[in-house]
């Protein structure tokens, strides 16, 4: 049966970032600016150790983290203890993720896949995993092309937990099994996507950046007992522009 619904992962997906790596400097700087950070590369370190506790407990669970709790338990971690809850770490953080979106640019084929899918009236909504959030600049791109925009920093669980595929349908008022997910992860995106009934379509560049995305993918479906290798997506594709043939 086709579907006449289509719902959307952003990164890996939609975006991708051209430099690698670059959230974490700002961050560090935004921090500077805040009057909290004395060591911008003994920041690096501390990020890097509470970002991996943070993702090891997402993995177990998929209730999602925020940035600021990651910035928390980094400036523990440097032994200057700042709640989750500082205001400085919230402004922090929207700095340093508005200075980044210059280092964040569409997939050539993104732009004109959704150009297609708005002139066609597809009924659509992007479900995103972000401890960010989409920052002032993309939120406004993004909301052109997705009025209804599920994020897990909001939903408070991540891909591949049912309930933030099923919120995007009751979002859109239609039947899971109405919709198609596309996506760039076999556990989170496709497995997530069936498991509630929808089609699940694996998009696939063969993107050297991919590996760490797919690296965490792996650990999610170990920690949640899934045979990766089964995970059987309806349709593969290695260009949104394959998409629409397969809401036809």
């Amino acid at each position: 049966m086709a579907s006449a619904v289509l719902l959307v992962d952003d990164w890996r997906t939609l975006r991708r970032t051209i430099h690698p790596g670059g959230i974490r400097e700002l961050l560090g700087a935004s921090l500077a600016d805040e009057g909290l950070l004395q060591d911008v590369e003994l920041f690096q370190d501390a990020f890097e150790y509470a970002a991996a506790f943070h993702r090891s407990m997402t993995e177990r669970d998929l209730r999602e983290h925020t940035v600021e709790q990651v910035l928390s338990l980094t400036m523990y971690t440097l032994g200057d203890p700042v709640p989750p809850t500082d205001p400085a770490l919230r402004r922090a953080a929207q700095r340093a993720l508005e200075r980044n979106a210059e280092q964040v640019s569409w997939y050539d084929d993104a732009p004109p896949f959704l150009e297609e899918i708005h002139r066609q009236k597809i009924p659509t909504a992007l479900v995103t995993n972000t401890i960010f959030g989409l920052g002032r600049v993309w939120e406004e791109e993004l909301a052109r092309w997705f009025p209804v925009r599920i994020l897990s920093r909001e939903f408070g669980f991540v891909k591949p937990h049912p309930g933030i595929f099923l919120e995007a349908a009751r979002a859109l008022h239609v039947d899971p099994k109405e919709c198609t997910f596309v996506g760039d992860l076999p556990l989170a995106d496709v497995w997530g996507a069936q498991r509630v009934g929808m089609r699940g379509v694996l998009i696939d560049r063969g993107d050297e950046g991919q590996g760490a995305f797919r690296a965490g993918d792996a650990r999610l479906a170990a920690h949640l007992g899934v045979e990766l290798a089964a995970i059987r997506p309806d349709v593969t594709v290695s260009s949104l522009a394959d998409v629409l043939a397969v809401l036809a």
